[in-house]
């Protein structure tokens, strides 16, 4: 885990590094981290859909029927960037030791990049990330369509005018080819687009998405457990 220092080192440059994700251009090598020695695959657990919450924002996994804290979401809006960190054993959650887990769930692809960055979490070091393939979700069967996929190989897309869940612009696709078509069919309304690799992600972290000041703070112990929460999008 990082320490204080360090995280508050990161928190005072934020405000330069959020435009990151935008300024990082080109198409980045699908599956860059093939290259490095990785553990083997954990496999994904099952998703607590009805009753689970983002380890990072606390949001719910699933899209709430109906208002949700004054906004209505269309059906499947929460679930196409479910994102899963599955662990080899059952180990205490680095966020509250005295619950044991043998997986985290996140309703973001930043949620999670961002919780493992701040708690020293590594893909292939015990545990394997998983991300939703958006190339094969259908947002009008959104549980039913999940299909995970390591996120060590997936093409990550990301558009400026996009909107997702903590607006983290990113969504995440089995193959390039599939990441570039959504591209081509969105590219008048989401504004500037890039592809990314899971190294790179991980390379740019923490990344920018809504609150992230104070739930990195929360999540480094500078902040109050009540203090920090997300409810933005």
């Amino acid at each position: 885990m990082r320490n204080r220092r360090e995280v508050l080192q990161v928190l005072g440059g934020l405000v330069l590094a959020a435009p990151a994700l935008a300024q990082h251009g080109g198409m980045a090598e699908v599956g860059q981290e093939g290259s490095k020695p990785m553990g083997a695959l954990v496999p994904p657990k099952s998703i607590p859909w009805d009753t689970g919450q983002c380890s990072f924002c606390g949001m719910p996994l699933k899209t709430p029927e109906g208002q949700w804290r004054g906004r209505t979401f269309p059906k499947g809006f929460f679930e196409q960037t479910y994102s899963q960190i599955a662990f080899a054993q059952s180990r205490p959650a680095p966020h509250d030791p005295k619950e044991v887990v043998d997986a985290l769930h996140f309703e973001s692809i930043a949620c999670m990049v961002n919780y493992a960055w701040v708690h020293g979490l590594r893909d292939g070091e015990g545990a394997t990330f998983y991300v939703v393939d958006r190339g094969a979700y259908d947002p009008a069967h959104p549980q039913e369509t999940v299909r995970l996929i390591p996120a060590r190989a997936a093409t990550y897309y990301w558009g400026e005018r996009m909107m997702v869940v903590m607006n983290a612009r990113l969504l995440a696709f089995g193959s390039a080819r599939a990441a570039q078509e959504f591209a081509e069919t969105n590219k008048g309304q989401h504004g500037r687009q890039r592809f990314y690799s899971f190294q790179t992600l991980w390379d740019l972290a923490p990344l920018p998405e809504m609150n992230l000041v104070a739930l990195l703070a929360k999540h480094a112990g500078l902040l109050g457990q009540g203090q920090g929460d997300a409810h933005h999008h």
